[in-house]
């Protein structure tokens, strides 16, 4: 083949394949241009299915593109929307605003979007709700001007939605409220929030400026510091916030401009974040007047404290022995008088000498009350004679003070020892009176009887007619078995033997008090441990018994165990050393009977440590007290070694029918 054939061979398959690169790239650019279109027709499907009305338009409102949601606003098909105006579906002071805001976005182009609500009218005239995001069009040449984006979102669901919870709001006596990210109280809160904090138009406000300034005085240096982590924690995670809630004011007082004048109030206050992957976006804050449920509980503080003082007295007056007692009682009621006196004539000198006597008499007595308000009354009356210059009227008022508190102690004095005092009547006399008078009323004709009926209710005789059941106390009894038993690893059956016999309504706390002393010292004291009981031959199971039944003229109580016995001579060795009795007064008793009666005494116990069973000391002598208040001498004691211990008591039959 010649050299000029294959050249043109050569040049005719370089055509050709020049030919076919031709045409695969103009096949590929047909690809893209079909993909390209397919992606333009998608997007331009995806804009028009927005629910959102979505529309580009020039600065005088000419829409150049908009989507279905633009073309029904605009009441048109969606082929006809372009160059309609945007601001026809506006009225004339919402279209200036919508200017305006367009105005300012083109004079301050460092804004990127404008967002704000404003209403437009439908075909049918009624006003819409609109939420409006406005912003540039900067996605082609501003050669022919600025284009604007407009996104209009229809918010009258969630305006109704905002105006139902307003009117929920109105009605909740709670303040509620949410704080955004930057501190600030948000809108919709219920209206009550403005009257717990005395302001009004509170959205926009600051949170520590509304609610923490105002109280920052009454705040302690912990909630302080929890006050300015609150809306720290906006933003955080939630372990976060639950840490540092634990320091946030939580109850404080607040003072509050009222219709008749300021007054304290006093907040509860509870924080509840809003949540969102786990971030705390918002935080909603429930604001409640607790200022009734404060006072009550300080109310039921002071008498708490009041009933606690008293309780105190109560145990001093028990660690007093009776010789002590009666003659503290003779000294003070010589003193005070004399004390009166001695004010009245202005003679201070003798004052300091008769405080300083009372001073040692209750300092002796264990009365520390007394003891503490006579010191400081002496300290006061001997600086004021230094300086030459009494205060009568202070003087006289610190008298009463003191002798107010004499008068409550002794009456507590009297109620232990059941008396009443003032009218110096034993309980039991005062019992036996009242037994004959309803003696006497049943002799008497109906309308005597009504008349004797008043005389008994007056003497509170009418509660007699209410009795009850002592067996009504079992159930508690049996639990009170239970418990402690189980406690101290021992086995017991109690057993119950009152049969129909009834007591005072009145009463029966006391009776329920005596016997839950005697269970369980008789649980603690008397029934061994199931070991030692088989070591001794006994049943390894205790056995105790409660018994009543009713005698001439009375009620017969015995508790009954069937454990150790009390040794006497360690009754004795507790006595001396517990400084009760010294030998010389121990070396007078007479018989068992009067070493057992030791163990009513104030302070006794034989236990040596202490627990939450017995080793108080303040165990049988209040035993022996309350059976006293029933009316009856005293508690008896009688034991056997090895075979047990019984507790008895007679109330008179005048406690009940």
């Amino acid at each position: 083949m010649s050299e000029v054939l294959k050249l043109n061979i050569n040049q005719e398959n370089s055509q050709a394949k020049v030919e076919i690169i031709a045409a695969e790239g103009l096949r590929a650019s047909h690809e893209i241009i079909t993909v390209l279109e397919k992606c333009k027709s998608s997007s331009e499907h995806i804009i028009d299915q927005l629910p959102d009305l979505l529309v580009i338009m020039s600065v005088d409102g000419r829409i150049l593109k908009g989507n279905d949601a633009a073309a029904s606003l605009m009441e048109c098909d969606p082929e006809m929307i372009l160059n309609l105006n945007i601001f026809s579906v506006f009225q004339a002071e919402t279209r200036n605003i919508m200017k305006s805001r367009i105005s300012s976005l083109l004079k301050n182009r460092d804004i990127e979007q404008l967002q704000f609500e404003l209403p437009i009218i439908n075909k049918n005239g009624t006003q819409i709700e609109h939420l409006w995001t406005v912003s540039l069009f900067s996605q082609i040449s501003e050669r022919r001007g600025p284009l604007i984006k407009i996104l209009g979102k229809d918010i009258s669901k969630i305006k109704e939605f905002e105006k139902k919870l307003s009117q929920i709001f109105s009605a909740i006596p709670l303040g509620i409220f949410t704080v955004d990210s930057d501190g600030k109280i948000e809108w919709p809160y219920s209206l009550f929030t403005e009257y717990l904090l005395g302001q009004d138009k509170l959205a926009g406000s600051g949170l520590e400026e509304v609610l923490f300034e105002p109280i920052w005085d009454s705040l302690d240096s912990i909630e302080k510091t929890g006050a300015g982590q609150v809306v720290d924690c906006i933003g955080g995670d939630t372990l976060w916030f639950d840490m540092a809630k634990l320091h946030f004011p939580n109850e404080v007082k607040y003072v509050r401009e009222t219709p008749d004048g300021i007054k304290p109030c006093w907040l509860g206050i509870t924080y509840h974040p809003i949540v969102h992957e786990n971030t705390i976006e918002k935080l909603m804050i429930v604001l409640e007047d607790r200022t009734e449920v404060v006072e009550a509980r300080r109310a039921l503080e002071v008498q708490r404290e009041i009933e606690n003082n008293k309780i105190k007295k109560i145990l001093e007056i028990q660690n007093c022995s009776g010789p002590l007692l009666e003659v503290t009682f003779n000294d003070f009621d010589l003193l005070f008088p004399r004390m009166k006196t001695e004010i009245d004539e202005e003679n201070y000198e003798k004052v300091t000498r008769t405080l300083h006597a009372i001073k040692g008499i209750a300092r002796t007595a264990g009365f520390t009350d007394i003891e503490h308000h006579v010191h400081s009354t002496e300290d006061t009356l001997l600086t004021q004679l230094s300086a030459n210059k009494v205060n009568k009227e202070w003087l006289e008022d610190g008298f009463n003070e003191l002798k107010d508190e004499w008068n409550e102690l002794r009456s507590l004095c009297f109620a232990l020892s059941g008396r009443q005092h003032g009218l110096q009547i034993k309980q039991a006399d005062y019992m036996e009176v009242l037994h004959e008078l309803k003696e006497l009323r049943s002799t008497l004709e109906p309308d005597a009887r009504v008349h004797a009926d008043k005389i008994l209710e007056k003497l509170g005789g009418g509660q007699f007619a209410q009795q009850i059941l002592l067996s009504t106390l079992e159930q508690r009894l049996a639990k009170q078995l239970k418990v402690t038993m189980e406690s101290l690893g021992k086995n017991i059956n109690l057993v119950f033997d009152w049969k129909d016999v009834e007591v005072i309504q009145s009463e029966i706390l006391t009776f329920s008090e005596v016997f839950v002393h005697l269970l369980n010292n008789a649980i603690d004291h008397g029934i061994e441990s199931p070991t030692d009981r088989q070591k001794l031959g006994k049943p390894e199971t205790g056995t105790i018994t409660i018994k009543a039944e009713r005698a001439e003229g009375f009620i017969h109580f015995e508790v009954i165990d069937d454990g150790k016995g009390i040794e006497k001579q360690k009754i004795i060795d507790t006595a001396i050393k517990k400084e009760i009795l010294n030998e010389r007064q121990i070396s007078k008793l007479k018989n068992d009977d009067d070493i057992l009666e030791l163990m009513l005494l104030p302070g006794f116990s034989t236990k040596e440590k202490v627990d939450t069973i017995s080793g108080r000391g303040i165990g049988l002598d209040s035993v022996n007290d309350a059976v006293k208040s029933l009316g009856c001498n005293k508690l008896q004691i009688r034991s056997e070694i090895g075979k047990g211990t019984k507790f008895l008591f007679d109330v008179p039959l005048t406690t009940v029918d």
